[in-house]
């Protein structure tokens, strides 16, 4: 029935598989939901590599989610260096399988969030915000839902603060609310300036706070390649030049040109302009000039099984 979803060499497992009627089903019910095609590819093939990963062990079908059967397969998938992102779809994958009832239906969310509410002196001006933004901004429900959420929050700390009413609200204000965000992320700190931003704006425009406010709230920075590791183990250097294919001069290269990255920390332009003149073998060292400093840099070649010497 769902076959097309699965690769060529995976149609047979699938097939095959003593589950196939319970994953038809629950897939089906994707299906009736409108989720994308994408997504129900991707839980089709987690499902099916769940009930091999049970089959293989000679374990029956757990009854709940949480059950150590389940946490050992995950620990697995998450070992295999799968990304947080990943780990969650792959959690929410194997709850949903295990949740759908007989007709393959299944809650969409498990939320265990304790909700927030917003102080009495604001919630009139949150809810016609909200409003505005359905009606002239066209959010969706779990936008204008994390946009209340943080609002409440906002609220309260005002509260706290002694703010009993949206026009006494001050920069000094906004400052304290953000700077207690400092142990969120990023991202997350970056969605509470953007709601706070645009409430404050709204309420402008609607003449509840005497003046423009959201020069006050200040947006955290965000790096683009803040969330790439510095250094890499020695165990990922190791794999990485070992999947360099050396049976061919290309691949020869390559792995030259990682090797001297990996072991001597050669910048990419250093490498680019590096030539045999470069390698003294006599000597034993590498020297040449660096092309961001303009200096000479001497380097002892190193020798072993996956040095620069036993690569020429």
């Amino acid at each position: 029935m769902f076959a097309r979803f699965y690769p060529t060499d995976r149609q047979a497992g699938y097939r095959g598989s003593p589950h196939k009627e319970r994953i038809d089903r629950i897939a089906q019910h994707l299906v009736e939901q409108r989720y994308v095609p994408v997504v129900i590819a991707q839980h089709l093939r987690e499902w099916l590599r769940f009930t091999v990963y049970l089959h293989e062990r000679r374990l029956a079908l757990p009854l709940e989610s949480h059950g150590g059967d389940v946490q050992a397969y995950v620990a697995q998938r998450v070992a295999a260096g799968r990304s947080a992102s990943r780990v969650r779809f792959v959690r929410a994958a194997v709850r949903i399988f295990l949740d759908a009832d007989e007709r393959g239906r299944f809650r969409r969310r498990v939320s265990t969030a304790v909700p927030c509410a917003v102080p009495f002196w604001m919630q009139g001006a949150v809810a016609t915000y909200l409003t505005f933004l359905e009606a002239h901004r066209g959010l969706g429900a779990r936008t204008l839902a994390r946009r209340a959420w943080q609002l409440a929050r906002l609220g309260q700390c005002l509260e706290r603060l002694g703010v009993t009413s949206v026009a006494t609200i001050a920069p000094v204000h906004l400052q304290r609310f953000l700077g207690q965000l400092h142990r969120q992320a990023v991202a997350t700190r970056l969605t509470y300036a953007v709601t706070v931003r645009s409430f404050l704006g709204w309420a402008y425009g609607a003449a509840l706070v005497p003046g423009d406010l959201r020069a006050a709230v200040r947006s955290p920075r965000q790096f683009r390649q803040a969330g790439i590791r510095d250094v890499l183990s020695e165990t990922d250097v190791t794999r990485i030049l070992s999947a360099v294919d050396r049976s061919s001069a290309t691949g020869r290269r390559d792995y030259a040109v990682l090797l001297l990255a990996a072991r001597y920390g050669l910048r990419p332009a250093d490498i680019r302009q590096l030539s045999l003149g470069a390698l003294h073998w006599r000597q034993g060292i590498l020297s040449i000039v660096q092309t961001k400093t303009g200096r000479r840099l001497v380097l002892p070649l190193l020798v072993g099984p996956e040095n620069l010497i036993t690569a020429k």
